[in-house]
């Protein structure tokens, strides 16, 4: 069974057990906080796909970090699938399980990349038109900052992306200019 077929097959079992319990909700804040130690910790990535480390290692690692701060729920579905051996899926059961809650909620990640923090006016403006032409539910803004798009952003969610930056532009422009197509060669 491949990584990404496992991840949503736990993510959605767990997705079931936290609604007929009704703690979806807890479940999700925390296995979103969970999703971001993942992507912000490597060691722990790395220990949790380390067949070296043993079971009982893992499993005192995971008392220590998350018993009591994460929903019991969530804790005791962790050991589950540590004592199952899928622990080094953890980060893409984490993932899934955000993606699966988001299309419950009907959710849209938004993600607005920009050279300075952009005016609140103009973020809510642009969602708002995003909304209204994309008939979309409920958006979750991510605001990045990048100073090497000199100007402008860019919009990503779902699959799509806007891109409006001023060097998205310079590019375009600098293709056009490279272009020597319309000049007539002799030869």
């Amino acid at each position: 069974m491949g990584a990404f077929s496992l991840a949503t097959r736990y993510a959605k079992s767990l997705i079931q057990l936290a609604e007929e319990k009704g703690k979806l909700d807890e479940v999700y804040k925390d296995m979103k906080d969970m999703n971001n130690t993942f992507q912000n910790s490597r060691e722990l990535l790395m220990m949790f796909k380390s067949p070296i480390i043993t079971t009982d290692k893992k499993l005192n690692v995971v008392k220590l970090l998350f018993e009591g701060k994460v929903n019991t729920l969530l804790y005791q579905f962790m050991i589950l699938v540590i004592k199952k051996g899928r622990e080094a899926y953890f980060k893409d059961i984490a993932a899934s399980f955000v993606t699966q809650y988001n299309e419950i909620k009907n959710i849209t990640p938004v993600k607005i990349t920009s050279a300075v923090k952009l005016d609140t006016g103009l973020v809510q403006n642009i969602i708002a038109s995003l909304k209204a032409k994309e008939k979309l539910g409920e958006i979750e803004l991510h605001e990045v900052i990048d100073a090497s798009m000199i100007g402008g952003f860019t919009l990503q969610y779902a699959d799509k992306m806007l891109d409006s930056s001023v060097s998205a532009g310079l590019t375009a422009m600098k293709e056009v200019i490279e272009d020597d197509s319309y000049i007539r060669k002799y030869y």
